[in-house]
């Protein structure tokens, strides 16, 4: 039966008023991101609540397998944090080997991705993260004193993130040298009495810090990386580096040369992994083209203040005094700036998705009417959210605490954040370099 116009018209407006409201509905689904699923994740984890942690990793959409390299990710932290630091491990050494598969993308996921959004298809990880699986499983093997392990570790992240970034015609990252990574293998060299090898990284990490990574420290160049560098310099007998150093950092190099004078004392090395890494969010915006609402968005991480409060550093029992650390990565820095080196690879990709999606609407239109041009519209509009999925459970950044103590028994108290986390007792030998890990 054949409606009259004004009946079509209003069944018409009927249709359209419930298909605005879907869309509304779906809108405010789709705003349910990754962040938001696993904030109480976070709160158990900050919490300390790690069991109950682990178990809404296992009932959350991590378990899903566009998920896996998050779940090996996250859930690694906590069984760190745990103490079961071999599985800890092993999930980040599959987490390496994901991402390591996923760079290579598929035609399928790409046809995925292109037509429906990022966040429907595999994460692959951000360029930062690739490289923080590294320096959490350096850590970790600092922790056990496996320093060959560590080193190892240290060593991947530059060679990782010059791997990630020779794949880039246009739209290099930022973050191209890790000048803590550099920093953190020199002092194991030096730990481990390869002298030679730990002035190689320790000259890297200081023009690192000097040039491009400069944006990704809080306070410059490490006091106690120059220092360092000058006392196995003047080991070595290498006089033209050493007037160098003594020419661009004075004050640093005369407090060198005071502690050569130390023979019987050894060095603490405290590394400190602090607070927590600001997550990414969604930042969307519309527009009408024609008889279609067009909506773009895209993942951001916002700059932000500290999520810490206070100081950190070691505390000896001999003066009381807290022997403050310096910040050697602002890794908040870093995440927010790949992000955004990446937003030019993204606009491209996203514009080339809503062309496609504005063609399906239109085809659907023309073929089977008004309504159907908008239900694809609504679809294309829901459909099109950012990818919010991130490595939630990294620090913040990182800090380096270094103290010259006598030779023997010492107790110190580490703070971490303006918090005494924990008394260790350390035996201190002539000459030699005991690293620590603190994670708060």
């Amino acid at each position: 039966m054949t409606l009259p116009l004004n009946q079509t018209l209003l069944h018409h407006r009927a249709w359209s008023r419930r298909l605005t409201c879907c869309m509304a509905m779906l809108l405010m689904t789709a705003c349910a991101s990754y962040t938001d699923e696993t904030q109480t994740i976070r709160i158990d984890y900050r919490d300390g609540s790690y069991q109950q942690a682990i178990a809404k990793i296992d009932k959350s959409s991590l378990t899903e397998d566009k998920n896996k390299l998050l779940y090996n990710l996250e859930k690694a932290m906590i069984l760190d944090r745990m103490g079961d630091v071999a599985k800890a491990r092993t999930l980040l050494i599959n987490a390496d080997k994901i991402a390591d598969d996923l760079y290579t993308t598929s035609i399928s996921r790409t046809a995925t991705s292109f037509v429906v959004s990022d966040a429907s298809t595999d994460y692959s990880g951000e360029d930062y993260e690739k490289v923080a699986i590294h320096t959490e499983l350096a850590l970790s093997y600092i922790a056990s004193g496996d320093l060959e392990a560590a080193r190892v570790e240290a060593r991947k992240i530059n060679s990782k993130l010059a791997q990630i970034n020779a794949a880039y015609e246009d739209h290099k990252d930022r973050y191209a040298e890790d000048a803590f990574a550099r920093y953190l293998s020199g002092i194991i060299y030096e730990a481990r009495g390869e002298v030679d090898d730990a002035i190689i990284d320790y000259n890297k990490a200081l023009a690192s810090y000097r040039g491009n990574f400069a944006q990704f420290v809080n306070g410059g160049v490490p006091d106690q990386l120059v220092k360092a560098l000058y006392r196995l310099l003047a080991q070595r007998g290498r006089q033209d580096r050493m007037k160098e150093l003594q020419r661009d950092f004075p004050r640093l190099v005369d407090a060198a040369k005071a502690e050569l004078d130390d023979r019987d004392s050894g060095e603490v090395v405290v590394v400190h992994e602090l607070g927590h890494i600001a997550i990414k969010t969604s930042e969307s915006f519309a527009f009408t083209f024609g008889r279609q609402v067009v909506r773009f968005s895209f993942p951001v991480i916002r700059a932000q203040g500290r999520s810490y409060f206070g100081q950190s550093g070691i505390i000896t029992g001999s003066d009381d005094k807290l022997h403050q650390a310096e910040n050697v990565e602002d890794l908040n820095a870093i995440a927010h700036a790949t992000l955004e080196d990446r937003r030019g690879r993204l606009v491209a990709k996203s514009a080339a998705r809503l062309i496609a999606k504005g063609q399906i609407a239109e085809q659907a239109y023309q073929n089977y009417g008004p309504l159907a041009g908008l239900a694809v519209n609504i679809f294309a509009v829901v459909t099109e959210t950012a990818d919010t999925r991130s490595w939630t459970l990294l620090p913040e950044s990182f800090a380096i605490t270094r103290l010259r103590l006598k030779s023997g028994k010492h107790t110190i108290k580490i703070q971490s954040g303006g918090r005494r986390s924990k008394i260790e007792t350390v035996t201190v030998k002539k000459g030699e370099v005991l690293i620590l890990r603190d994670v708060g």
